[in-house]
């Protein structure tokens, strides 16, 4: 039987495995963290997240492999009665055999996360929470560090490929930025609407920087689905935009952006992952335990949204 740490328990010897499997079926910003803390971890990680977010860290170096959660009967594990071993086989298979476990699903079902141990034939297992506990005083990472028992030291920037970057110069150059001229990109959109900066103080601060520099609005599939053709044509009107661009794309304009401001979601997480000079805007969720993990970051967060002025996010981004 695996050793099984959960939720705080320590297993107080070194963490050296071989081959990791790792799981994160959530958002893109987390599954940016999950990458961060992996890549700290050393050793050959093959990952499973939903959909692109394998395919982006797996592109980025980060993970040896990836594999898209969405496509693997991952309800395998739920049966309420022990399935028969030839019921396992596709998940079986798909997942195949580590060394240790590293996983952010099915930590609350623990007849789940057996299933999962057997299959795999973990010789450790941990699984992690997705949010740190309210009164947790560090970050996510630094939390999902002290779940294994090793100390955790921020990895280097990704690199992102010069293939991606070529792609992404096409397409910034199809939105109709004019080359030659420094590039700021912002992303007014969120995972929730509550964590969103108001619109207007994004149109101000675009303004401002387009008369000096060139920017570039980023929205994505929540957008389009919350905001209707209208308000994506409205930002349009102010400057060039891009629409939902692929991973590669998008991790190849931040890579070449003068600077990057969004509110707590996956583009500034990968923002600041890879370099990218970020201003995060928190409101109700805690940078203290979300913040974008980067060396070139400025968080700058309010309880309410709306006390945020523009003047702060306009100096953080030219500074």
């Amino acid at each position: 039987m695996a050793a099984v740490s959960n939720y705080g328990t320590h297993l107080g010897h070194p963490f050296q495995p071989m081959e990791i499997l790792a799981i994160h079926p959530g958002a893109l910003g987390d599954v940016i963290l999950f990458g961060q803390f992996l890549q700290g971890l050393g050793g050959c990680v093959r990952l499973v997240a939903g959909r692109e977010k394998g395919r982006l860290l797996h592109g980025l170096g980060v993970v040896a492999a990836a594999s898209d959660f969405e496509s693997l009967p991952m309800h395998e594990l739920f049966r309420s009665a022990d399935p028969e071993p030839n019921q396992m086989a596709g998940l079986k298979d798909r997942l195949g055999h580590c060394d240790c476990l590293i996983s952010c699903f099915a930590g609350d079902a623990p007849a789940a996360r057996l299933r999962l141990i057997e299959i795999t034939q973990a010789a450790r297992a941990h699984f992690l929470p997705i949010r740190p506990p309210s009164n947790f005083p560090g970050h996510l990472v630094e939390c999902w560090a002290q779940q294994v028992n090793v100390p955790f030291a921020p990895p280097p920037h990704w690199q992102v490929p010069r293939t991606w970057q070529a792609l992404a110069r096409e397409q910034i150059s199809r939105a109709g930025v004019a080359p030659g001229r420094k590039l700021f990109v912002i992303h007014p959109g969120a995972g929730a609407g509550s964590k969103c900066w108001p619109m207007d103080r994004f149109a101000e601060l675009s303004r401002g920087l387009a008369q000096r520099h060139a920017v570039l609005w980023l929205v994505g599939p929540t957008e389009l689905d919350w905001w209707g053709p209208e308000k994506i044509a409205a930002l349009a009107g102010d400057a060039p935009l891009l629409s939902c661009p692929p991973v590669e794309v998008l991790a190849g304009v931040l890579a070449q952006c003068a600077g990057f401001v969004g509110n707590d979601s996956g583009p500034s997480h990968l923002a600041a992952a890879i370099g990218a000079k970020t201003v995060a805007i928190f409101g109700p969720t805690s940078p203290i335990h979300f913040a974008p993990r980067g060396q070139n970051v400025r968080v700058i967060s309010a309880e309410r949204l709306e006390n945020i002025a523009v003047e702060p996010v306009f100096d953080s981004l030219i500074a």
